[in-house]
């Protein structure tokens, strides 16, 4: 079932569109909010309470093409949420390996990766959550503007920012 008609379905009230919705951003969605978080189960509490609410509130998408930014700017908003409620700073050491073992994904399986993930780490939640969508998520400049709420000049410009930062955290070696 394609991605429009499942989110009409949902639309509709269709509680077993929300299963196959999952399946579709399930492990995507987890990956991005623990990038955000650095917590697994913080994440894990983000993605359900995202899911919560892409059920609760579908009947204001207007644009079903929309829902992937839609969806991500319900996590992205969800997830500073619980970074700033927990008001503690997030951990940088041994980012790959908590990745491991949160989220098995292909995109956490090269160590060779690590010291990249441990430089995307250091960046504030900003930089780090338009790296994530960019780079990880292979969002377009538009869609992070609209997961963001910012101008997309606002998302060239941070991931500008984050570029230079990860290029001087790494050193003279190319990033990205």
């Amino acid at each position: 079932m394609s991605e429009e008609k499942i989110i009409e379905a949902l639309k509709r009230g269709d509680i077993t569109a929300l299963d196959r919705l999952f399946e579709l951003y399930g492990s995507v969605g987890l990956r991005t909010a623990y990038l955000i978080t650095s917590d697994r189960y913080m994440a894990e509490d983000v993605l359900q309470e995202t899911f919560i609410q892409c059920w609760k509130y579908i009947g204001s998408l207007k644009d079903i093409s929309a829902f992937r930014s839609w969806f991500y700017k319900i996590l992205t908003r969800l997830a500073y949420r619980e970074i700033k409620k927990s008001k503690r700073v997030l951990p940088v050491e041994n980012i790959f390996e908590k990745a491991e073992k949160a989220v098995n994904d292909r995109y956490f399986t090269d160590k060779s990766d690590s010291e990249l993930y441990d430089c995307i780490e250091k960046l504030n939640t900003k930089l780090k959550t338009t790296v994530i969508l960019f780079y990880y998520d292979e969002m377009s400049i538009k869609e992070i503007a609209e997961a963001m709420s910012c101008r997309e000049g606002t998302v060239k410009s941070r991931l500008n920012t984050a570029r230079k930062q990860l290029k001087r955290l790494i050193g003279s070696r190319e990033v990205l």
